[in-house]
């Protein structure tokens, strides 16, 4: 083991957690294999850091997205648009952060404020957006104080037993129209593809796949039901990832295959459990405990 230059056993066993965490869809799975790699195993290049979180997180969807897609819970048109422009902001992430956030002494700290916002999203998604959706005693609904279109939101969630798959009711080079169970969900190309860059810019600078963003971008900007939101999200990341890693290894970063040959093992099998168990556990409990972990480790990297 000690010709590897880390314990196999940790590697594989915290990879399971991250790939568990990555299965959920909701973000934060990359962050937490970025946090093994550091703090776990102790490794000092950056910039492999970087490179085996993002091969590990593509591993994960490989797994994952296809489970999404059975359960019909995919919208290709918005994954298309947003791939549109991200492999564009992967690169160019990727370069800035080669040439400007190779010292782990600068790394880490920008890691860290990362994960504490993480963190904090994770724990306002749980803890005080149900809060603030609640009615209020005028009889007021949050589909009334948020719009006509958040109410549907919010209906079609309610009821995505009974949901068939999305369709596309029209379709240009701006807009497209997607029906789900009825109602119509349009949403601009542009801004899909020019959120797709930027997310991507910042997911690959950091190492990580960036569904801690995509995930609010399309259900609070673009207004797409959660229930699509989630499959989708994982399914628009692959070709970003796929970018990045590109990127990186054109640039001559070096990377260990025996710690990646470890790890995606690891992967394999908490991306596969991750669905099977979730119906089993308390989500928000898991979400809970996962954003006081991140949040203690952010802010231990930043001081």
């Amino acid at each position: 083991m000690d010709n590897l230059g880390f314990n196999p056993y940790l590697a594989f066993g915290w990879s399971v957690l991250a790939g568990f965490i990555m299965s959920m869809g909701a973000g934060g799975g990359g962050i937490l294999a970025g946090i093994g790699h550091i703090s776990i195993l102790g490794i000092g290049d950056a910039n492999m850091i970087k490179v085996v979180n993002q091969i590990l997180e593509f591993v994960s969807r490989i797994f994952s997205v296809p489970l999404y897609h059975r359960q019909k819970r995919l919208v290709w048109p918005l994954a298309i648009s947003y791939a549109a422009g991200a492999p564009a902001g992967a690169v160019a992430g990727s370069w800035l952060s080669k040439n400007h956030l190779s010292d782990m002494n600068v790394y880490r700290p920008v890691f860290g404020l990362l994960v504490a916002a993480v963190a904090a999203r994770i724990l306002y998604e749980v803890w005080w957006k149900p809060r603030r959706g609640r009615p209020r005693e005028t009889g007021e609904t949050p589909g009334r104080m948020r719009g006509e279109r958040t109410g549907e939101r919010e209906a079609v969630e309610g009821s995505w037993r009974e949901s068939a798959a999305p369709a596309v009711s029209w379709v240009n080079w701006r807009r497209v129209r997607v029906v789900f169970r009825g109602r119509e969900f349009p949403f601009s190309t542009v801004l899909t593809a020019a959120g797709g860059f930027a997310i991507s810019f910042m997911g690959a600078m950091i190492g990580v796949g960036g569904g801690f963003l995509v995930t609010p971008f399309m259900a609070t900007v673009l207004l797409i039901p959660m229930y699509l939101v989630v499959g989708t999200a994982l399914l628009a990341l692959m070709i970003p990832l796929a970018a990045s890693v590109l990127a990186y290894v054109a640039m001559q970063v070096q990377v260990n295959w025996i710690l990646v040959a470890v790890e995606v093992p690891g992967i394999v099998v908490g991306s596969i459990l991750g669905p099977a168990l979730n119906r089993y556990m308390n989500e928000k409990l898991l979400k809970l405990y996962v954003a006081g972990v991140l949040f203690a480790v952010g802010i231990y990297y930043l001081i």
